[in-house]
C-alpha cells in the first residue's frame, strides 16, 4: 500500500479527533462489546452517533481518512469509512479495507457509510462473496443487500446460485443471518424476484442445518410483509 506522507494540518486534525474520541469513551459498551465477539485493536465504547457527529467537523479528504484507518481503532475506522471520498476509493484500497473488517459491526458500518456508494459496489459484493473466506462472504452479502436495487437479473442469478452452493458450517450463525438478510431484502425487487427466491430456498425448509431453516423462516417473514404469500406461488 502506498505511503502515506504527513503534514502538520492532517496531524493536527488526528490529534484532535483522537482527544475527542477519548473525550467520548464509554469503558462498559467496550467491554460488552467485547463479551459478544466484537473485537478490535481498540474500542473506546463511543457510540455511532456520537461518531456521526465528529465526522461532521470534518470535510471529506482522502488522506485524512486513510490515515485514520490505519490506526486499526475502533473509532477513527468508522470514522475514516464516513470522511472517505468516494471518488479516490479505488477497488484496491476497498480490498484492503475489507479484509481489515473481522466484526460484522464494523462490515456494516463501512457497506453502509462508503462501499454502497462506489461505482463498483455491485462487482465488489459479488466477487466477495465468491470467496472462501468466511468473513469476505459475510461482507459481501452486507454489501449486497444494501445494493438490491442496483442489480439485474443476472446478478440476482448468480446470487442465488451462490447461495445454494455454499457448505456453511451450523455454528456459522452471523453468514447465515447475513445470507437471511441479504435475501430477504433481494425479495424487494419485485414480484418476479420474490417468488424464485421463495421456490429457490425451499429445501432449506426443513433442513438439517437451523441456519438454513433461519434463512427460509426470514424470507418467508419478509414476504408475509410484503403481501406476497396472498399470491399463488
Amino acid at each position: 500500500m502506498k505511503f502515506l506522507l504527513t503534514n502538520s494540518e492532517l496531524d493536527q486534525q488526528i490529534n484532535l479527533i483522537k482527544r475527542q474520541i477519548r473525550l467520548s469513551m464509554d469503558g462498559i459498551v467496550a467491554d460488552s462489546m467485547k463479551e459478544h465477539g466484537i473485537v478490535y485493536k481498540k474500542n473506546y465504547g463511543v457510540s455511532i452517533t456520537r461518531l456521526r457527529d465528529l465526522a461532521k467537523n470534518y470535510t471529506k479528504n482522502h488522506d485524512l481518512a486513510q490515515r485514520l484507518w490505519l490506526l486499526e481503532i475502533r473509532e477513527t475506522m468508522i470514522l475514516a469509512s464516513l470522511l472517505q471520498p468516494v471518488e479516490t476509493f479505488t477497488p484496491e484500497i476497498a480490498t484492503h479495507w475489507s479484509n481489515k473488517c473481522n466484526n460484522i459491526e464494523l462490515i456494516e458500518q463501512v457497506c453502509m457509510n462508503l462501499f454502497q456508494h462506489l461505482p463498483f459496489a455491485a462487482d465488489f459484493g459479488q466477487n466477495c462473496i465468491l470467496s472462501e473466506n468466511m468473513q469476505q462472504q459475510i461482507f459481501g452479502f452486507s454489501l449486497l443487500l444494501r445494493i438490491y436495487k442496483q442489480l439485474g437479473t443476472a446478478e440476482m442469478n448468480k446470487i442465488m446460485q451462490r447461495i445454494l452452493q455454499m457448505q456453511i458450517p451450523e455454528q456459522e450463525s452471523t453468514l447465515h443471518n447475513t445470507i437471511a438478510l441479504c435475501l430477504a431484502r433481494l425479495t424487494r425487487k419485485d414480484r418476479e424476484t420474490a417468488q424464485t427466491i421463495h421456490k429457490s430456498i425451499q429445501s432449506f425448509k426443513d433442513d438439517k442445518i437451523a441456519g438454513r431453516n433461519h434463512i427460509f423462516r426470514t424470507v418467508e417473514q419478509e414476504l408475509i410483509f410484503l403481501g406476497y404469500l396472498d399470491e399463488k406461488f
